[in-house]
């Protein structure tokens, strides 16, 4: 199918076809017992205000950590560390929140849409905390929890003391607090303001994070333009705000809205090419209608006419192919341009550098793809069956694309034909 469309295309394209060059294992028992006598009664706030809000004894455990190793942890949803929330006079104790964000069980798991992950209110919850060290965030597992209204995660908040310097020495429990259906961004700023009493959360962080959960949902629903749009204020917002926002994630999440932008004018650059061909005489009828002009000479005006009519045709259909596949280069361009940078920003992220592998592949840089694939190999070398065979095409279609430069066929002809036929 290539070949034939190479020869196509490199028959019908002008001379100077314009384009771009290219988440320990602890169990933990909550109830009323555990708390102090002095300490508060534990409160069970309703964000919904409809009723929905309950108490929750149910025991959790923790969720293993992610590895270590990662530059940015707010971007990949692992909890900072320990720190003072309020200090006392004597400056011997400090105060810090454990926030416990329910994981549901993997047959549940990702089948209702719109429900926002358990690693994104993880994100949520660092990036909205008044300093990178005021909270300890926990994916955990809720056990026999029971049912509650709404699609949102479970969340418990509790409140140590904590001794300075007290090393292996227990946190005494001051007060805690479960809530429930928390599933925006919203409702995480609620959480830290309201009922843990922040008073010093940034406006501007909560204002990124707004904007990029929204464009997590575009994108999902798929809707690209306005994910990249949401996008573009989220990171706008994230590099005048302090590091624990997630730069990382957005720039990794606006590569792929880019993809999904190219993905669709791939279907509609195909369109336009299936119709162009549609149009274009085969070499059969090409004869026919030469031994027709030949055998009778008056007929071969209107035949002459009726050609160079078709032929206008086609150089139009030919410029809207041009026009699409420029845009389709536009947006893998956008995409290589942010899946780079985030391998910048999140240097031991191999998704991130997996994510700049696919990119280049996209736009055709097919050893440099190999490049970023083998640095994903190295941080992660689980990848190497998902991995090996894609690097492996990668070698073919390069030892293919030199063949067909070798053979005379121009650069920008060739990606195009590749494009339309991959």
């Amino acid at each position: 199918m290539t070949l034939p469309l190479l020869l196509l295309l490199s028959c019908l394209a002008p001379r100077g076809l314009a384009g771009p060059s290219s988440a320990g294992a602890a169990a933990f028992a909550y109830s009323p017992s555990l708390l102090p006598k002095t300490a508060l009664t534990p409160r069970f706030p309703d964000l919904n205000g409809d009723g929905s809000g309950r108490r929750c004894h149910q025991p959790l455990q923790l969720l293993p950590r992610r590895r270590r190793g990662y530059e940015s942890r707010a971007d990949i949803g692992v909890a900072a560390a320990s720190a003072t929330d309020a200090s006392s006079s004597d400056g011997l104790t400090e105060y810090v929140w454990d926030v416990y964000v329910s994981q549901p069980s993997s047959k549940h798991k990702d089948k209702e849409k719109g429900v926002i992950p358990t690693s994104s209110l993880i994100q949520a919850f660092n990036a909205l905390a008044p300093s990178p060290n005021t909270l300890r965030v926990h994916a955990a597992s809720f056990q026999k929890q029971g049912k509650q209204k709404g699609k949102g995660q479970f969340v418990r908040c509790i409140k140590r003391k904590k001794s300075v310097g007290g090393g292996d020495v227990d946190e005494e429990m001051l007060t805690a607090l479960d809530i429930v259906n928390v599933d925006s961004v919203d409702k995480v700023y609620r959480t830290l303001t309201h009922h843990m009493k922040f008073e010093n959360v940034n406006p501007k962080a909560y204002e990124c994070m707004k904007c990029f959960f929204e464009g997590n949902q575009r994108l999902e629903e798929g809707e690209p333009s306005q994910a990249i749009s949401l996008y573009d204020q989220a990171f706008d917002l994230a590099e005048k705000q302090p590091s624990q926002l997630p730069k990382g994630s957005i720039l990794m999440k606006r590569a792929r809205a880019y993809l999904k932008r190219a993905a669709k004018h791939r279907t509609i650059l195909r369109m336009h090419v299936k119709d162009l061909t549609e149009t274009v005489p085969s070499a059969s009828t090409m004869k026919v209608l030469y031994q027709t002009a030949a055998s009778h000479p008056s007929l071969s005006s209107t035949i002459f006419q009726r050609l160079a009519g078709d032929s206008k045709v086609q150089q139009a259909k030919f410029r809207q192919i041009r026009y699409r596949h420029d845009m389709l280069e536009f947006a893998w361009l956008h995409a290589v341009q942010d899946s780079l940078q985030a391998t910048q920003v999140l240097p031991q992220n191999a998704q991130a550098w997996l994510l700049a592998g696919e990119c280049l592949a996209e736009l055709r840089k097919l050893k440099e793809s190999n490049q970023y694939y083998q640095r994903a190999l190295e941080i992660d070398p689980s990848m190497e069956m998902e991995l090996k065979g894609v690097m492996e095409k990668n070698r073919a279609s390069q030892e293919f694309m030199d063949k067909a430069r070798a053979s005379g066929f121009s650069g920008d002809t060739l990606r195009l034909a590749l494009d339309v036929a991959a």
